[in-house]
């Protein structure tokens, strides 16, 4: 059974999320709408550039708002499915002293976090509504508190810590998405405080990004992968250059939400070297 916990994890959670997504596609999306919805001069009914109705939003139609922005956020079924199959794989290995091959929960949560990330995001492109935004919101900080704790634990290994610490902090920033409601600040302080972690952890080690060719190439792979995304999440933002509200190719969502992903996995990959003791 822990074997193939990941599996069960993974299916459940898209059983689970996805499933809730659907009904709500279907029967319609309650709710006021988000606040990018407000049509100025410079952005006439759109957000986050993709074209939608806006009295669809305003009269709790059933549907998907913004179908390329939600669509493509499935691929956090794939990247997810990698690191569950990765998982599997070392727990019929032999045990090591790396929190990624263990048969603590750790991997699990993971698993989770990296197919939230994307699933998380659909709520809001679907519905646009203010409580959407702050589902999508909080899988961005589900993930990005990880990168925090999961450092944290391979400095100090401490579960109680990593996971009350992990469960408040993500709590928080979701309570706090009302009142900051653009996440990529708040998503920066927890990129940060992982940095300052992370270097911790080279100078503690005394092991540049674990001292291997392939770590260093897996951390830098995954930088270039979220500042490549970055990039188009910036410029495909209303009325920037690279923003159609009614073209086919929408950059928001086919380009800087798998890009996201691919960080992710490259990430677990990365951590997956680690000779870090559980």
């Amino acid at each position: 059974m822990i074997k193939a916990r990941g599996f069960i994890v993974w299916g459940g959670s898209i059983v689970i999320v996805l499933g809730l997504f659907l009904i709500f596609v279907a029967a319609g999306w309650p709710g006021g709408a988000d606040e990018c919805t407000k049509a100025t001069a410079d952005a006439p009914n759109t957000c986050f550039c993709e074209a939608y109705n806006i009295e669809d939003v305003e009269n709790h139609e059933p549907g998907v708002r913004q179908k390329v922005n939600t669509w493509f956020n499935l691929y956090a079924i794939i990247t997810s499915l990698i690191i569950a199959c990765r998982v599997y794989l070392d727990r019929r290995g032999i045990r090591s002293g790396n929190l990624m091959k263990s048969d603590t929960w750790v991997p699990d949560l993971y698993i989770f976090a990296v197919l939230f990330l994307g699933l998380g995001s659909m709520w809001f492109h679907a519905s646009l509504t203010a409580w959407g935004s702050v589902l999508d919101g909080m899988s961005m900080y589900v993930f990005a508190a990880f990168l925090v704790f999961y450092s944290i634990r391979r400095l100090w290994n401490s579960a109680p810590f990593f996971w009350l610490g992990y469960a408040a902090t993500v709590l928080l920033f979701t309570a706090l998405h009302k009142v900051v409601p653009n996440s990529f600040y708040s998503i920066m302080v927890l990129v940060l405080a992982y940095l300052v972690v992370e270097g911790i952890i080279w100078w503690k080690t005394g092991k540049f990004l674990q001292g291997t060719k392939k770590t260093v190439l897996l951390w830098v792979f995954s930088v270039v992968s979220i500042l490549t995304a970055t990039f188009f999440w910036v410029f495909s933002q209303t009325g920037k250059f690279m923003c159609n509200p009614d073209g086919v190719f929408q950059p928001h969502g086919m380009l800087w939400h798998p890009l996201a992903g691919v960080m992710a996995v490259l990430l677990y990959f990365y951590w997956r070297e680690a000779n870090d003791s559980v």
